[in-house]
């Protein structure tokens, strides 16, 4: 009973929040045996941000070109942190699909997400977006796409196809992606993944998160554009500040939970998930303190949260110095617990500024 309910909570979780429409009948006319769109740059990094560099590729192709940083700010992709029994624990907060509807109209876009589980209308209709010249956000599972051992909630950037495949655009290149950290003009080909192989990929994310549908993805429109970041800064400042419901955590009290869980069981978490998340949280929390500082500067209130970000990205920094010679109930356990307690502190406090800011709004 308690599963059924379970289940019956994030079906309705998806189907409200994710707004997916069924697909597009306009485009499932007549459509060229082949296509690829020169006028999507190909930006990729090291760092596991693919969401956000996927959206500012996407951007890039409607005339919009910023840091990432900007996407990140917009989507609130690398504000909050999270902590699950199924997927461990991150330094991301928002889930990236709510955050790219966000973010959409702050950049003159719509975002629309398509959902099916009928393989072949999926990838007719993934085609006719293309040929139509619209860049194609796919969600995928790294490991099905690359026959990788872990499954990697990710995304892909859809360019281009053929009678038998797509050509897209990878946003992180590391392993186990073939490719190498770059940002190439548009007109790039890209690497190639065969019709099948995506559909497995796409699938195999669907049943990681329980969606009630089999395929998805993701496509933008040119749309009015909005103004008032107070969405953004409710979104932002929920994310830091946190809560915990059901088993899930989220913003500063998944931090702390890692803490006090390092402290309990530090040998399972001394892994290379464990490291990444540190390693991502040192550099985004420094990307967001200069995003504050580049985009508000002289706003007394946003640069004390910039002050924050970069007072959670030395305390990111010093725990993964640590990390390699964690054992739990070792002061280098607690020392590390207690770096993460002070990331937390100061995520909770850039979020309770952040929630002014939407209250003032």
């Amino acid at each position: 009973m308690r599963d059924r309910i379970m289940k019956s909570m994030v079906h309705w979780y998806f189907r409200n929040r994710y707004a997916p429409e069924p697909l597009d009948e306009k485009q499932t006319g007549s459509l060229p045996s082949e296509h690829h769109l020169d006028s999507v740059p190909w930006i990729s990094t090291s760092l596991t941000v693919c969401q956000s560099t996927a959206l500012q590729m996407i951007a890039a192709h409607y005339g919009i070109n910023q840091p990432r940083r900007y996407f990140d700010f917009l989507m609130g992709f690398t504000y909050g942190a999270a902590a699950h029994a199924d997927f461990g624990f991150t330094t991301f907060g928002v889930d990236p699909e709510t955050g790219l509807m966000i973010a959409a109209p702050y950049l003159g876009l719509v975002r629309r997400y398509f959902q099916s589980d009928d393989p072949a209308t999926l990838l007719r209709s993934m085609r006719g977006w293309l040929a139509h010249g619209h860049p194609v956000r796919v969600p995928v599972d790294m490991a099905a796409l690359y026959a990788w051992q872990e499954k990697v909630p990710h995304n892909e950037v859809l360019v281009g196809y053929d009678a038998d495949g797509f050509f897209y655009y990878e946003p992180v290149c590391r392993e186990p992606a073939p490719c190498q950290p770059a940002s190439l003009p548009p007109g790039e080909r890209g690497l190639y993944v065969p019709d099948e192989r995506l559909l497995a990929a796409i699938a195999s994310e669907a049943q990681l998160f329980g969606y009630p549908w089999r395929y998805a993805f993701v496509v933008f429109e040119p749309g009015p554009r909005q103004t008032d970041l107070g969405p953004v800064w409710k979104q932002n400042g929920e994310a830091l500040v946190g809560g915990s419901s059901m088993g899930r955590r989220w913003g500063a009290p998944a931090i702390e939970h890692q803490a006090a869980e390092l402290e309990r069981v530090g040998p399972r978490l001394d892994s290379p998930n464990f490291r990444l998340a540190l390693e991502m949280g040192a550099a985004t929390r420094q990307d967001n303190a200069t995003y504050l500082r580049e985009a508000f500067d002289g706003q007394a209130d946003l640069l004390r949260a910039a002050g924050c970000f970069d007072q959670a990205a030395r305390s990111f920094q010093a725990a993964l110095f640590l990390v390699p010679d964690v054992i739990a109930g070792t002061p280098r356990a607690g020392q590390i617990a207690g770096s993460l307690r002070e990331a937390a502190t100061a995520e909770r406090t850039a979020g309770t500024i952040f929630l002014a800011r939407a209250k003032a709004h």
